[in-house]
């Protein structure tokens, strides 16, 4: 079998450098017509076709992106990915995805790696850029280790972070929650005539669930609502989180004729527990999910949920970190708005079927 070609083999064959081969397959400066014409008839006589890494040798960069997240089987970080991904390829880069395992679900796994040492594959990768998303960027405080290393990576690689600004690490930040979405959740749960709503799921210490709980306060408390201890069962983000928080919800007798879940992994799991206690949704309690994921509309009943629109999220994060990359001005980042998309699992609530 013939041996493929190499970006050498072409500068030895047309007697220019490696540089240069690389400047007339990427168009990146100015060559010769007479030296580009060599460099092109070596490509043809050797049938050479270009990689990404050859085409990375003299900048040192490939036409890859990396992605790292921290949990490929949430919904949220799957769906996320797979925006990113495709919008990339459409821009002609491929993608390296770097699953750090960095959640509470699987921190009881063995793990060879911490979430830093996922920084320096993506040096040895030689990443043309990368998106950092969750992780120790949704803890309230991440480590003085995970700072420095992230800090370290931002002078050598183009980053989108998908988070709050981090003190001393230069990159862009995007941060895509917002409260337009959940603030419509709570008043029409309002206008259905809930007064008791709770709050299942989420991590106490999370920016995402420290956040929402502030909304779904602030909001009861503008409404006149009761603010209850009993009615918050803060778990994680998965359905069998949501199954605990609600059966906790039902042991604790709080009485709520409605609940908000952080997501709909939770509203499913809650789903599960109010069947089983042979408590009706949404005859006897109405379910919000506070995000929805691809299924929401295929449960029973189907979930009223808040639309975070994670597939434009996904693109606006591609096209400024292509930007950054290709150093043109990011210009104005649209405002992506949550909307409630009401289904089947929220009722006008009737006191005579409290569970």
């Amino acid at each position: 079998m013939k041996t493929p070609a190499t970006i050498k083999d072409i500068a030895r064959a047309s007697g220019v450098s490696i540089a240069t081969v690389s400047r007339v397959i990427n168009g990146t400066a100015p060559v010769l017509p007479e030296t580009r014409q060599r460099v092109e008839e070596a490509i043809r006589k050797q049938d050479y076709t270009p990689n990404a890494l050859a085409k990375g040798l003299v900048s040192r960069r490939t036409s890859s992106i990396g992605v790292t997240i921290p949990d490929i089987s949430n919904p949220y970080f799957s769906s996320l990915f797979c925006e990113i991904e495709a919008t990339a390829h459409q821009n002609g880069f491929s993608v390296f995805l770097f699953n750090t395992m960095f959640s509470s679900r699987l921190s009881r796994r063995p793990r060879n790696f911490k979430e830093q040492d996922y920084f320096q594959m993506l040096l040895e990768s030689q990443v043309a850029g990368a998106v950092i998303a969750g992780g120790q960027l949704d803890l309230s405080a991440p480590d003085p280790e995970y700072q420095e290393a992230l800090r370290k990576l931002s002078q050598c690689v183009p980053l989108v972070i998908l988070s709050d600004p981090v003190p001393n690490v230069t990159a862009v930040y995007l941060n895509r929650e917002e409260n337009t979405g959940m603030v419509q959740a709570i008043e029409y749960l309002a206008s259905l005539g809930h007064k008791n709503i709770a709050f299942l799921g989420g991590e106490a210490g999370i920016t995402i669930t420290e956040s929402r709980l502030k909304v779904y306060k602030d909001t009861l408390l503008r409404l006149g609502l009761p603010v209850s201890p009993d009615l918050i069962h803060l778990s994680d983000y998965y359905v069998t989180d949501g199954y605990t928080a609600a059966r906790s919800l039902i042991q604790n007798q709080a009485h709520a004729s409605a609940v908000l879940a952080v997501n709909d992994n939770v509203a499913l799991g809650a789903l599960r527990a109010f069947s089983e206690a042979g408590i009706q949704v949404p005859a006897q309690i109405s379910i919000i999910s506070c995000e929805e994921f691809p299924m929401a509309s295929y449960y029973t009943p189907s979930l009223t949920t808040v639309k975070r629109h994670s597939d434009l999220f996904g693109h606006t994060v591609i096209q400024t970190l292509l930007s950054v990359i290709r150093k043109k001005e990011i210009g104005r980042i649209p405002t992506i708005t949550s909307q409630l998309v009401v289904r089947e699992s929220t009722a006008r609530w009737d006191a005579a079927n409290r569970m």
